[in-house]
């Protein structure tokens, strides 16, 4: 039962480390809005990781209907890291708004964690490659199968929880006009991938 649980610990480093604009929009988040905000943007992209493992576990026999569906899926995807990413370039910041005490909307943050990274095409594929590796382990029972998915959640949100955590601390020593410089370039890497996203589709189609 140890192989599941280490190949679980490997791909969750693996996904925790690709610089996606889930990455950017977890730190900037954290930055701007407190560690507790970057938490639930965290959960909001675990729930989504896990409704994506289901849909590619299950319906994997139907890929069809992804490849009938992806100009859609680009657009969207691109329209809304598009908007992510303008939202951060204009939002004004000011480092007495950064606080870490006061009321946070859970649902927003978790909203925005899920459907920024169940949106991106990108980790759709990560996923259906992984359903792939797995399917091939014949010696996996569903009980391995679950350790392995289990762990490499646990894994990826624990890695999140760090980022958030450590850029929380970091905003206590940056000034207020090297904040707003992070949340540009935060947004123009959002937009960057929106704009692949949309250019890949018109490329394909």
């Amino acid at each position: 039962m140890i192989e599941p649980v280490l190949s679980g610990i490997a791909f969750g480093l693996l996904l925790a480390t690709m610089l996606g604009p889930v990455f950017f929009a977890l730190l900037q988040t954290s930055l701007h809005e407190g560690f507790k905000a970057g938490a639930y943007l965290a959960f909001g992209v675990l729930m989504s990781d896990t409704a994506l493992i289901g849909i590619c576990y299950f319906f994997a026999a139907q890929l069809n209907l992804l490849e009938q569906n992806k100009m859609l899926m680009g657009f969207i995807g691109g329209g809304l890291l598009i908007g992510f990413g303008l939202f951060n370039f204009f939002k004004k910041i000011r480092v007495k708004e950064v606080d870490d005490n006061k009321k946070t909307v859970h649902a927003k943050f978790i909203a925005q964690g899920f459907f920024l990274n169940i949106f991106n095409p990108a980790v759709l594929l990560f996923w259906l490659g992984v359903i792939g590796i797995v399917t091939l382990k014949e010696h996996y029972t569903k009980i391995h199968t679950s350790v392995f998915f289990v762990t490499l959640l646990f894994t990826v949100f624990s890695t999140d929880i760090l980022k958030s955590f450590i850029s929380h601390r970091i905003k206590n020593i940056l000034k207020e006009n090297v904040i707003t410089w992070i949340s540009r370039i935060v947004g123009l890497v959002l937009v960057a991938f929106g704009l692949q996203m949309v250019l890949k589709v018109f490329v394909t189609f």
